[in-house]
């Protein structure tokens, strides 16, 4: 722990920072822990004694009008380090398990960022909406983008595995990928306080998180430094020499007109290709796309299958509505991924095997999966 726990907060404050929703429901969850006696830095007596801010009302009920963070804060760095030291603990991993969630559900407003790409390619341009004062317009860009990766060097990750406590170097035995395991901030369960242990995963390219029971089934298992390294500069090389492309959908032009029907993250983005060429608007993610076209009457909008099989293994759950309501998504069974539909009706079950796609009984249920290597050729049946 730092021994100066203030700016310890001031250093994540791209993820807590002191104006945000995350950060001000992660205080009043704090409180909520801290009455009900869930916290393990201090209990509400002690707390209140020594910071001398009052939480409960006369009938010694959490008051609606609490101290805001700028308050707490400053009570706070009168306290003994120690006690900040767990005290702020316990808040982050408020703020980081609503930011996580936030993260998976697709709508962490981080403010305007900036996507610098090398190549950038418009596919599609739809006119979503024309002013009838003004003739402005407001599009939905479909964008494939080219991004050069700018991978972790060896000498800093041996760096870290040396200098970082805990860290250890592992092996996916299914993908032959390697990463950095190091422990990471647990998240904490919003209704009882509960840790929930998490590790972050390290890749040349990119760090994930996950959590401690997830690991335990995963196909990541420890390897000797020397074998690490060999793979790992193989990897870190094949990204710096490979561009890195994805297809994006942005909404642009005039957004204020149809900001509302915007679903997802309210952040904005600006796309700046190296050709000098830009673009300021909104992310639409693949799944929020025909909520999209429904609000503004704008009919069925259909993503093409290898676009979908694309989105699923990337993380994303995407609805269809023909030829029958139903959810593709990612699922993780026996350290294999692959691809999931819900919401099958049981009378198209024999339709969808004829098709490629098969069932397991798992946990007394029927699933209904597609193999990851055959996805698009199998999607492209279902939704022919």
């Amino acid at each position: 722990m730092s021994k100066t726990p203030f700016k310890q907060l001031l250093k994540r404050l791209h993820v807590a920072h002191l104006e945000s929703e995350y950060a001000v429901a992660a205080l009043h969850n704090w409180y909520q822990l801290l009455v009900a006696g869930k916290l393990t830095s201090t209990n509400l007596d002690d707390f209140q004694y020594r910071s001398g801010l009052e939480l409960l009302d006369k009938d010694g009920v959490l008051k609606e009008d609490l101290p805001p963070i700028q308050r707490w804060l400053n009570r706070l760095l009168a306290l003994p380090i120690a006690l900040q030291n767990a005290i702020f603990d316990e808040f982050l991993s408020l703020v980081e398990t609503r930011v996580d969630a936030a993260r998976e559900a697709g709508t962490l407003d981080v403010g305007v960022e900036t996507m610098i790409v090398e190549e950038a390619t418009i596919i599609d341009d739809v006119i979503l909406r024309t002013d009838p004062l003004t003739g402005a317009t407001s599009h939905l860009l479909h964008i494939e983008i080219g991004i050069r990766r700018k991978p972790v060097s060896a000498d800093r990750i041996l760096r870290l595995a040396d200098t970082i406590e805990g860290a250890t170097t592992m092996f996916n035995t299914q993908s032959h990928m390697v990463a950095l395991r190091m422990p990471a901030r647990s998240l904490m369960e919003e209704s009882d306080g509960t840790l929930i242990p998490r590790f972050e995963m390290m890749r040349p390219t990119r760090s994930d998180y996950h959590r401690a029971i997830a690991m335990q089934e995963s196909a990541w298992e420890p390897i000797g430094r020397d074998d690490f390294i060999t793979l790992w500069r193989a990897e870190a090389d094949e990204a710096a020499n490979t561009l890195h492309r994805e297809h994006i959908r942005i909404a642009t032009g005039l957004l204020l007109p149809i900001w509302s029907a915007l679903k997802g993250s309210s952040s904005v983005k600006r796309v700046a290709a190296a050709d000098g060429r830009s673009w300021l608007g909104r992310i639409v993610h693949d799944g929020d796309v025909q909520a999209l076209y429904s609000a503004l009457g704008l009919g069925t909008f259909t993503l093409p299958p290898a676009e979908i099989a694309c989105a699923v293994i990337g993380g994303r759950s995407i609805d269809v509505e023909r030829p029958f309501r139903m959810t593709f998504r990612r699922a993780l069974v026996n350290r294999s991924q692959r691809i999931e539909i819900l919401n099958c009706p049981a009378d198209q079950l024999a339709w969808l095997k004829s098709l490629g796609a098969f069932t397991e009984i798992i946990g007394f249920r029927t699933r209904v999966f597609v193999p990851v290597d055959q996805a698009e050729a199998i999607l492209t049946r279902i939704l022919a």
